[in-house]
């Protein structure tokens, strides 16, 4: 892996992991509300995958509540400043690159040859990184506008969800909540024995984001033994696509929520630290998911679902190249998301 990616994901590991170990399982409690969601100060547009989770994450450490982030260059060119030692967040970029014709060429332009065989011997992949900074340390910069929030109320949310996924919720769980990949069915305890509405569609959410690896909707391996690598990897999953969600049911992790989970912060601290890309993929995992339910619950049109589908993939035993400083550097890599 090139030195810039490595470096870059092994702070986004390092910090998360640190987080987890000062037993502060809530970096997820407070992950609710469309403000939380990482947006380009000057176009309005989401960062995606890993820049949406890092951003959102750092937000939350450091309390922005302004989701505006600029790079130094689009702060100059609105004729905005930064305010003295203004401390600025890295994003990572990746373009598909022609190293025979050498140069970039669109997501578009290599969508249309990814299938040919000898048209994508010559696409790599090159990697850009910018620093952003957050709207707070930005001078100049408008007031941050009303943001529509979709009125929807959760529950419809959900019963959306099982109606679309073909998912039946059964209130027959007891104590406990769970889904079943045998029957694809979810088991949750009644209403009645959560202390609030938002903590039963909280667990429902994440128990539809469990079914979704069933093999006729993303095909996930989900069969995993309870306690093993596999089991606490898809918990990870599931968590970090209920933060993502949460921001459409308007809802917080409660406390019995975070407790539930503790089980596994052991596991994801072990597996993060040996691989960091466990974290990066567990995100992209995750957003892949939100993106499907987003579709299922109606909130967002099968044209911009669609859309979604290209914006990562897998990069096996390929050379992935770094852009630096006018230079393009080449390099073997194993295996890395983008």
């Amino acid at each position: 892996m090139n030195k810039k990616t490595k470096e870059y994901r092994q702070k986004l590991a390092d910090t998360f992991v640190k987080s987890l170990k000062e037993n502060r399982l809530d970096w997820k409690k407070e992950w609710k509300g469309q403000s939380m969601i990482p947006i380009n100060g000057t176009n309005n547009k989401r960062y995606k995958g890993i820049n949406r989770f890092w951003l959102g994450f750092v937000s939350l450490e450091k309390g922005y509540t302004d989701p505006r982030w600029c790079t130094f260059n689009q702060i100059r060119n609105k004729g905005w400043r930064l305010n003295k030692g203004a401390k600025g967040e890295q994003v990572e970029y990746w373009m598909p690159y022609d190293f025979v014709k050498k140069k970039v060429i669109t997501w578009a332009e290599f969508n249309v040859v990814k299938d040919n065989p000898e048209k994508i011997k010559n696409i790599n992949f090159i990697a850009k990184y910018y620093v952003v900074f957050n709207a707070k340390d930005i001078v100049g910069i408008p007031p941050l506008p009303p943001i529509k929030i979709n009125n929807i109320h959760p529950d419809e949310i959900i019963k959306r969800l099982s109606n679309n996924m073909g998912v039946e919720i059964l209130n027959d769980g007891n104590d406990k909540a769970f889904y079943r990949p045998s029957e694809d069915k979810i088991h949750l305890p009644k209403p009645e024995y959560f202390t609030t509405d938002y903590a039963y569609n909280s667990t429902a959410l994440h128990e539809l984001a469990h079914s979704t690896g069933a093999k006729h909707r993303l095909n996930r391996n989900i069969n995993n033994i309870f306690g093993s690598s596999d089991y606490a990897y898809e918990e990870l999953i599931a968590e970090v696509t209920s933060c993502f969600m949460s921001v459409n049911l308007r809802t917080e992790q409660t406390e019995e929520h975070i407790n539930n989970h503790k089980a596994y912060v052991q596991s994801w601290i072990q597996a993060i630290s040996e691989k960091p890309e466990t974290l990066i993929k567990a995100i992209r995992e995750a957003e892949k998911i939100a993106n499907y339910m987003e579709y299922k619950a109606e909130l967002i049109n099968e044209k911009d679902f669609l859309a979604t589908q290209n914006e990562s993939m897998e990069v096996k035993e390929v050379r992935v190249i770094e852009y630096e400083e006018d230079k393009y550097i080449l390099e073997n890599e194993e295996e890395l998301e983008i």
